[in-house]
């Protein structure tokens, strides 16, 4: 298992694929597919966008997409004409080829986003809610030929030995099948949890225990 911290300094902003907007991507993969701008290729992405305004989201075809509202409002979407009401930390899931649009936009806002390429690979993003002292962390670990991304959204969060700040990440990859370890999270925080699986999909399990 290799875990590398991803610091919110070090994140990138890139204009959306349709020019609307700005994300700023956390993680990329392949790190080579990264083009400057939100248009991959890439097999998968987390990013966090902002969405200050009414309009609809980039086309992706053949990717699936995990959408997590960020900001205490939530975030108004219509999918396919179907209106869809997130509150903060609610998850919405949809195709790349889907119409989709931001509505009700008063304030701007934040969302996380975890693409995935639909033929390469498949996730899951969640919201988890900690409460873990120091001296009984709950664990976190890759699953075999996957990765995760822990991304702190709010409160106190020490993984490992590292403390840290609001959209701090961490990025766990494992190559193998081999349990080669975990991370330990501790502290009282709102956490997101992205979690990338190699295709073929079976036997998925939560990787936060």
């Amino acid at each position: 298992m290799s875990a590398t911290l991803l610091p919110a300094s070090s994140h990138r902003r890139v204009p959306w694929k349709n020019g609307g907007g700005y994300t700023t991507e956390l993680v990329v993969r392949p790190d080579d597919d990264a083009t400057g701008s939100a248009q991959g290729p890439f097999t998968w992405r987390l990013s966090i966008a902002t969405v200050d305004r009414d309009g609809g989201f980039s086309a992706f075809p053949g990717v699936d997409r995990s959408l997590m509202a960020l900001s205490p409002g939530g975030l108004g979407l219509v999918d396919g004409g179907h209106p869809v009401a997130l509150g903060r930390y609610g998850v919405h899931r949809f195709a790349g080829e889907n119409d989709v649009a931001a509505t009700g936009v008063t304030v701007p806002t934040l969302d996380l986003n975890l693409m995935t390429r639909r033929d390469a690979c498949t996730g899951v993003l969640e919201h988890l809610r900690l409460d873990a002292p120091a001296g009984t962390p709950r664990e976190l670990a890759a699953p075999p030929g996957g990765a995760v991304v822990v991304v702190l959204l709010a409160g106190t969060l020490h993984v490992d030995d590292q403390l840290l700040k609001p959209h701090d990440a961490v990025l766990i990859e494992r190559t193998g099948q081999a349990d080669d370890g975990a991370l330990r999270l501790s502290g009282a925080a709102d956490v997101a949890v992205a979690s990338v699986y190699p295709l073929p999909g079976e036997g998925f399990t939560r990787t936060v225990s």
